[in-house]
């Protein structure tokens, strides 16, 4: 698929180790120094407000860390001669957080899925990895299961329902025209998405897959060229999906594309030049907006690489770059906090990488609910409100009467029973950031 190239957005260079007006950065925490293990954070997630959870490579481990730093080791995986690596991480209905870990290859020895427990009680649940391989990607579904990617290096990939104790239920299997599939995300709609990458990664393709195993494309091929680098994709609030192409563009430096489910897409920003970065990862935040990292090349050998943390508007193209790095010291995983703040991780800065926060004054992510489940019941009926943002939720009513037993193992999911004298009528969420009231009504039966 051809893209339709915008013109080049102002790229706003900002010296070294610098931020933009309004902006702040922080390292919070330095890896890799004494009585800590960890090599390189590899990625992160929030799984109460203010307190992370990560994996680490170069000896894959698990960590948890605070907002402010405070930083606590898990895990230690077993030392494999080959290496292992370890995918994650989902926050999951059942109160725990589940990832992968897997020795790389087209003979892997060593498999599992694992969960941890908040307080960070670690379980396994190993696999075959001769005829199973491995699971990475694992995503969260409110029918209370999760879904992941499944394969061996080389082999085929398959896409599986799994349960809390990691019994796999495979629904397709990857043929060689659907390519090599590289990420998973749940849509705002219920199916789930991914890129997948084809002809010995010179190009890519945006696939959908049901819960069923229904395999579709949304866009069947685009150009990338080369996997040095990550490719990102995700979901915005505008229904649109926004990525990265690692050399796309006029100046071979990379771009940001938009894609919609008719499978129209375009370029909305192309990165001037390698040497101050080639975009690597995005996100939305709560202002509508995306950010994202780019990766400085050092394409002269002149040490003169700049990475950077931008923020971008899709609807207008205007592009900024909030943050600086000199040279690689960033490809950078970002989340939005419950409290607003970006949260990050940097694979190359320092020795062993960092925990950083930025404040760009965003307002903190508000409630939502998409999903109740089941839409009726009786008094004493557990219940599933489905959506995001729901960290520290502080109340949940029913038509009024409020709820005396709930919980929030997610920040997409809250557990509530229907309480004593409820009635049918919408379901208030209140959160310490805001309040979200249902259009769909409960009914009790």
């Amino acid at each position: 698929m051809q893209l339709k190239w915008m013109p080049l957005a102002v790229f706003a260079l900002l010296a070294k180790s610098a931020g933009a007006a309004g902006v702040t950065f922080k390292v919070v925490y330095n890896f890799g120094g004494p009585g800590n293990l960890t090599a390189t954070p590899t990625s992160i997630v929030e799984v109460s407000p203010g307190k992370f959870m990560g994996t680490g490579s170069n000896g894959a481990e698990l960590f948890s860390i605070t907002s402010d730093g405070v930083y606590n080791n898990i895990y230690v995986f077993p030392q494999i001669p080959s290496g292992l690596t370890a995918w994650g991480l989902t926050p999951a209905l059942n109160n725990q957080v589940y990832g992968g870990a897997v020795a790389l290859g087209t003979s892997p020895t060593f498999s599992e899925l694992y969960s941890l427990s908040k307080a960070g009680a670690f379980t396994a649940y190993p696999y075959n990895p001769a005829t199973q391989g491995g699971t990475f990607n694992p995503v969260q579904d409110p029918d209370n299961h999760l879904y992941s990617l499944f394969g061996i290096e080389g082999g085929p990939v398959t896409f599986a329902r799994l349960d809390y104790q990691g019994d796999p239920t495979t629904l397709h299997t990857f043929t060689a025209a659907e390519g090599a599939p590289y990420s998973l995300f749940l849509g705002a709609a219920a199916d789930f998405y991914g890129i997948s990458f084809l002809g010995n990664y010179s190009s890519a393709g945006i696939f959908r897959l049901t819960t069923e195993g229904v395999f579709s494309w949304v866009v069947p091929s685009f150009s990338k060229v080369g996997n040095q680098y990550p490719v990102a994709l995700i979901e915005a609030d505008n229904g649109k999906f926004y990525g990265t192409l690692t050399y796309g563009g006029t100046a071979g430096a990379g771009a940001i594309f938009e894609a919609n489910l008719s499978g129209q897409m375009r370029a909305i920003y192309e990165f001037p030049q390698r040497n101050t970065g080639i975009p690597a990862t995005l996100m939305e935040a709560s202002d509508g907006l995306l950010y994202g990292t780019a990766i400085g090349e050092d394409t002269d050998l002149q040490n003169n690489a700049v990475s950077s943390i931008f923020r971008l508007d899709p609807s207008s193209g205007s592009f900024e770059t909030l943050y600086q790095f000199a040279g690689r010291d960033c490809e950078c995983r970002l989340v939005q906090g419950s409290d607003g703040r970006i949260f990050g991780i940097s694979y190359y800065q320092s020795a062993a990488g960092t925990f950083f926060v930025l404040d760009a004054g965003l307002p903190p992510p508000q409630p939502l609910i998409r999903t109740i489940a089941p839409a009726s019941g009786p008094v004493g009926q557990l219940v599933l409100f489905w959506g995001r943002n729901l960290l520290g939720a502080t109340a949940v009513s029913f038509n009024g009467t409020p709820a005396l037993t709930f919980n929030v193992p997610t920040s997409q999911g809250i557990w509530a029973e229907v309480p004593a004298g409820a009635t049918s009528g919408p379901i208030t969420v209140t959160t310490p950031h805001g309040t979200y009231v249902t259009s769909q009504s409960f009914t009790v039966e």
